[in-house]
C-alpha cells in the first residue's frame, strides 16, 4: 500500500518542476513558445500511445460516445471560461491562463485514473509500478512547463497546481476505499479524457503554435518532445 502511495505522490510532484524551471526564465515569449510546442508533441504521444490503445482494448464501439461528451464538456467550458483573443499582449495572457486552465482540469481527471491504475500495478508487481511512474513523469514534466508557464500571472496558481499534484495520490487513495470499480467506469472516464485532451491539443495547443512553425523555438520543442515520446515509449 505504501509504495502504490508514494509512486503516485511522486508523479504529481514532477508538475512542481515547471515552477522551478520558470523562475529561471530569462525569455516568456520564447519559453511559451517552447512549452506549447513540447506540451503539443507530449498530448499527442499521451493520446495516440496511451489512451487510445486502452480504449480500443475494450473493444467497444460505443466508447465513441463518451469521447464525444469529453469534447463537448470542453466546448461549453470555452464558452463559460473567460477567454480572450489575442489582440495584444493583455488578452494573449489571458488566453494562455484560459489554456493553462481548462488543460489542468483535464489532466487532473487524467491523473486521477493513472493514480487508480498505478496503485493497483504497484500493489501487485512493484517494479513495473516503478517504470510505469518514470514513464509518466517524463510526460508530466514538459505539460508542467506549459502549464505553468500559462497560468503563471493567475492569482489562484497554486491552488490549482495543488490539485494537479494530488490528483494522481487521490486516485490511489479511491482504489483503496473501492476496490471494485468496474473496467466500464473505468474506461468511460478514459474515453471522456480522450475527448478532453483531443480538443486541447488542436484547438488550443495547436492553435498557439501553427503560426510560429519557422521559429527555432517550436522546433526545439517538437525535437524535445520527440525525444521524450521516445524514451517513455522504449520504458
Amino acid at each position: 500500500m505504501f509504495w502504490g502511495l508514494l509512486l503516485s505522490l511522486i508523479i504529481g510532484l514532477f508538475f512542481l518542476s515547471s515552477l522551478i524551471t520558470l523562475k529561471f526564465t530569462i525569455n516568456e515569449e520564447k519559453t511559451t513558445l517552447f512549452t506549447m510546442s513540447l506540451a503539443f508533441i507530449v498530448m499527442l504521444g499521451l493520446l495516440l500511445f496511451d489512451l487510445l490503445p486502452e480504449i480500443l482494448e475494450q473493444k467497444n464501439i460505443y466508447l465513441f460516445i463518451p469521447i464525444l461528451i469529453g469534447l463537448l464538456i470542453f466546448i461549453l467550458l470555452d464558452k463559460i471560461l473567460p477567454h480572450h483573443h489575442e489582440h495584444g499582449k493583455k488578452e494573449h495572457d489571458l488566453h494562455l491562463n484560459h489554456v493553462g486552465i481548462i488543460t489542468i482540469i483535464a489532466l487532473c481527471i487524467h491523473n486521477f485514473i493513472e493514480g487508480f491504475s498505478l496503485y493497483n500495478i504497484a500493489l501487485n508487481n512493484l517494479s513495473s509500478g516503478i517504470l510505469m511512474t518514470l514513464s509518466i513523469s517524463f510526460h508530466n514534466i514538459p505539460l508542467g512547463l506549459q502549464i505553468g508557464s500559462n497560468i503563471k500571472n493567475n492569482n489562484n496558481k497554486y491552488v490549482y497546481l495543488i490539485m494537479l499534484v494530488f490528483s494522481s495520490l487521490f486516485g490511489s487513495l479511491i482504489s483503496i476505499l473501492f476496490d471494485n470499480i468496474s473496467t466500464n467506469i473505468t474506461s468511460i472516464l478514459l474515453a471522456v479524457t480522450f475527448g478532453m485532451l483531443l480538443y486541447i491539443l488542436i484547438f488550443e495547443l495547436f492553435n498557439e503554435i501553427k503560426h510560429s512553425f519557422k521559429k527555432k523555438e517550436v522546433i526545439y520543442g517538437i525535437i524535445v518532445g520527440v525525444i521524450v515520446i521516445f524514451i517513455t515509449f522504449i520504458m
